[in-house]
Protein backbone atom coordinates (compact mmCIF):
# COMPACT_ATOMS: atom_id res chain seq x y z
CA UNK A 1 0.00 0.00 0.00
CA UNK A 2 1.42 3.63 -1.26
CA UNK A 3 1.49 6.57 0.71
CA UNK A 4 -1.42 7.86 -1.32
CA UNK A 5 -3.62 4.84 -0.95
CA UNK A 6 -3.21 4.99 3.05
CA UNK A 7 -4.15 8.69 2.92
CA UNK A 8 -7.16 7.68 1.22
CA UNK A 9 -8.00 5.18 3.26
CA UNK A 10 -7.09 7.41 6.63
CA UNK A 11 -9.50 9.74 5.90
CA UNK A 12 -12.56 7.40 4.46
CA UNK A 13 -12.37 5.65 8.72
CA UNK A 14 -12.26 9.24 9.98
CA UNK A 15 -14.79 10.83 7.36
CA UNK A 16 -17.84 10.26 10.00
CA UNK A 17 -15.45 12.38 12.94
CA UNK A 18 -14.89 15.02 10.91
CA UNK A 19 -17.35 15.44 8.71
CA UNK A 20 -19.48 19.24 8.94
CA UNK A 21 -22.11 18.67 11.74
CA UNK A 22 -23.52 22.24 10.81
CA UNK A 23 -27.48 22.40 10.10
CA UNK A 24 -28.43 19.69 11.04
CA UNK A 25 -30.52 19.88 13.88
CA UNK A 26 -32.60 22.67 12.29
CA UNK A 27 -32.77 20.20 9.02
CA UNK A 28 -34.17 17.40 11.28
CA UNK A 29 -37.43 20.14 12.91
CA UNK A 30 -37.82 21.72 9.14
CA UNK A 31 -38.58 18.22 7.66
CA UNK A 32 -41.26 17.68 10.18
CA UNK A 33 -42.42 21.19 9.47
CA UNK A 34 -42.84 20.44 5.54
CA UNK A 35 -44.24 17.18 5.98
CA UNK A 36 -47.20 18.70 8.34
CA UNK A 37 -47.44 21.20 6.20
CA UNK A 38 -47.95 19.02 3.34
CA UNK A 39 -50.01 16.78 4.60
CA UNK A 40 -52.22 19.40 6.18
CA UNK A 41 -52.13 21.08 2.49
CA UNK A 42 -53.48 17.94 0.65
CA UNK A 43 -55.99 17.02 3.20
CA UNK A 44 -57.09 20.70 2.81
CA UNK A 45 -57.50 20.17 -1.45
CA UNK A 46 -59.28 16.96 -1.20
CA UNK A 47 -61.67 17.86 1.34
CA UNK A 48 -62.37 21.16 -0.85
CA UNK A 49 -62.56 19.00 -3.70
CA UNK A 50 -65.32 16.72 -2.35
CA UNK A 51 -67.38 19.32 -1.09
CA UNK A 52 -67.20 21.17 -4.52
CA UNK A 53 -67.97 17.70 -6.27
CA UNK A 54 -71.21 17.47 -4.53
CA UNK A 55 -72.15 21.11 -4.48
CA UNK A 56 -71.61 21.24 -8.32
CA UNK A 57 -73.21 17.57 -8.39
CA UNK A 58 -70.36 15.78 -9.86
CA UNK A 59 -67.05 16.12 -10.89
CA UNK A 60 -65.78 18.81 -12.86
CA UNK A 61 -61.94 19.61 -13.67
CA UNK A 62 -61.02 22.18 -10.96
CA UNK A 63 -61.94 19.06 -8.59
CA UNK A 64 -59.82 16.12 -10.22
CA UNK A 65 -57.46 18.46 -10.21
CA UNK A 66 -57.53 18.93 -6.55
CA UNK A 67 -58.05 15.54 -5.56
CA UNK A 68 -54.98 14.30 -7.73
CA UNK A 69 -52.53 16.92 -6.38
CA UNK A 70 -54.31 16.47 -2.78
CA UNK A 71 -53.43 12.48 -3.06
CA UNK A 72 -49.64 13.52 -4.57
CA UNK A 73 -49.28 15.68 -1.80
CA UNK A 74 -50.34 12.50 0.70
CA UNK A 75 -47.42 10.38 -1.15
CA UNK A 76 -45.40 12.92 -0.81
CA UNK A 77 -45.42 12.99 3.13
CA UNK A 78 -45.61 9.30 3.22
CA UNK A 79 -42.41 9.20 1.39
CA UNK A 80 -40.87 11.79 3.65
CA UNK A 81 -41.93 9.46 6.70
CA UNK A 82 -40.46 6.37 4.69
CA UNK A 83 -44.40 5.36 4.66
CA UNK A 84 -44.47 4.75 7.98
CA UNK A 85 -47.75 6.40 8.65
CA UNK A 86 -50.15 3.82 6.67
CA UNK A 87 -49.93 1.69 10.10
CA UNK A 88 -51.65 3.85 12.83
CA UNK A 89 -49.51 4.73 15.33
CA UNK A 90 -50.78 2.71 18.54
CA UNK A 91 -50.05 -0.52 16.12
CA UNK A 92 -46.09 0.56 16.03
CA UNK A 93 -46.19 0.83 19.06
CA UNK A 94 -47.40 -2.49 20.18
CA UNK A 95 -45.08 -4.08 17.19
CA UNK A 96 -42.15 -1.94 18.39
CA UNK A 97 -41.73 -0.04 15.26
CA UNK A 98 -39.86 3.96 15.01
CA UNK A 99 -42.85 6.47 15.32
CA UNK A 100 -40.32 9.19 14.51
CA UNK A 101 -39.01 10.06 11.21
CA UNK A 102 -35.19 8.73 11.00
CA UNK A 103 -32.48 11.70 12.14
CA UNK A 104 -30.46 12.90 9.15
CA UNK A 105 -27.23 11.36 10.45
CA UNK A 106 -29.59 7.81 10.21
CA UNK A 107 -30.33 8.30 6.74
CA UNK A 108 -28.45 7.08 3.91
CA UNK A 109 -27.29 9.78 1.26
CA UNK A 110 -29.79 8.65 -1.20
CA UNK A 111 -32.68 8.85 1.36
CA UNK A 112 -31.70 12.52 2.06
CA UNK A 113 -31.72 13.16 -1.48
CA UNK A 114 -35.28 11.87 -1.76
CA UNK A 115 -36.67 13.82 0.78
CA UNK A 116 -35.53 16.59 -0.59
CA UNK A 117 -36.86 16.31 -3.87
CA UNK A 118 -39.66 15.15 -2.23
CA UNK A 119 -39.90 18.20 -0.67
CA UNK A 120 -39.75 19.88 -4.14
CA UNK A 121 -42.32 17.87 -5.69
CA UNK A 122 -44.34 18.78 -2.80
CA UNK A 123 -44.11 22.74 -3.83
CA UNK A 124 -44.99 22.04 -7.45
CA UNK A 125 -47.96 19.93 -5.98
CA UNK A 126 -49.18 22.94 -3.37
CA UNK A 127 -48.66 25.43 -6.07
CA UNK A 128 -50.96 23.30 -8.56
CA UNK A 129 -53.88 23.71 -5.24
CA UNK A 130 -52.84 27.30 -4.45
CA UNK A 131 -53.39 28.42 -8.43
CA UNK A 132 -56.78 26.67 -8.27
CA UNK A 133 -57.73 28.34 -5.12
CA UNK A 134 -56.59 32.02 -6.45
CA UNK A 135 -58.56 31.37 -9.67
CA UNK A 136 -61.77 30.55 -7.59
CA UNK A 137 -64.47 33.30 -7.34
CA UNK A 138 -65.79 32.76 -4.14
CA UNK A 139 -62.20 32.84 -2.31
CA UNK A 140 -62.09 30.40 1.04
CA UNK A 141 -60.78 32.73 3.90
CA UNK A 142 -59.07 31.53 7.10
CA UNK A 143 -60.31 33.01 10.60
CA UNK A 144 -57.99 35.28 10.29
CA UNK A 145 -59.75 37.18 7.11
CA UNK A 146 -56.32 36.03 4.79
CA UNK A 147 -57.52 34.53 1.93
CA UNK A 148 -56.32 30.67 1.72
CA UNK A 149 -54.82 30.79 -1.18
CA UNK A 150 -51.99 33.16 0.23
CA UNK A 151 -51.78 30.04 3.41
CA UNK A 152 -50.65 28.15 0.62
CA UNK A 153 -48.54 29.83 -1.36
CA UNK A 154 -46.42 30.69 2.11
CA UNK A 155 -46.32 26.92 2.88
CA UNK A 156 -44.81 26.64 -1.12
CA UNK A 157 -41.98 29.48 0.20
CA UNK A 158 -41.13 27.57 2.59
CA UNK A 159 -41.03 24.07 1.19
CA UNK A 160 -39.26 25.69 -1.22
CA UNK A 161 -36.48 26.96 1.88
CA UNK A 162 -36.81 23.45 3.61
CA UNK A 163 -35.28 21.97 0.29
CA UNK A 164 -32.56 24.59 -0.25
CA UNK A 165 -31.51 24.12 3.70
CA UNK A 166 -31.11 19.88 3.00
CA UNK A 167 -29.65 20.64 -0.51
CA UNK A 168 -26.94 22.73 1.80
CA UNK A 169 -26.63 20.37 4.46
CA UNK A 170 -26.72 17.34 1.97
CA UNK A 171 -23.92 19.22 0.48
CA UNK A 172 -21.75 20.18 3.82
CA UNK A 173 -22.33 16.43 4.74
CA UNK A 174 -19.62 15.48 2.90
CA UNK A 175 -17.11 17.88 3.81
CA UNK A 176 -14.51 17.56 6.62
CA UNK A 177 -14.40 20.35 9.16
CA UNK A 178 -11.26 22.20 9.33
CA UNK A 179 -9.64 21.40 12.35
CA UNK A 180 -6.40 22.99 13.91
CA UNK A 181 -3.39 21.04 13.29
CA UNK A 182 -5.10 19.08 10.67
CA UNK A 183 -7.37 15.87 11.13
Amino acid sequence: MDDRELEFKAQQDSMGRFEDQSGRQGADGSLILADALTYAAGATAVITAIFDAMDAGGLTMRTGILIGAGFGLWICSQSLNNFRRLLPVWLRVVLGMRILPETFEEQSVFSRKRRMWTIVVAAILTTIIAIQFSTDDSSIMTRSGIPFHYVLWAIVALDLIVAIQWYRVIENSGRIEQRPGGW
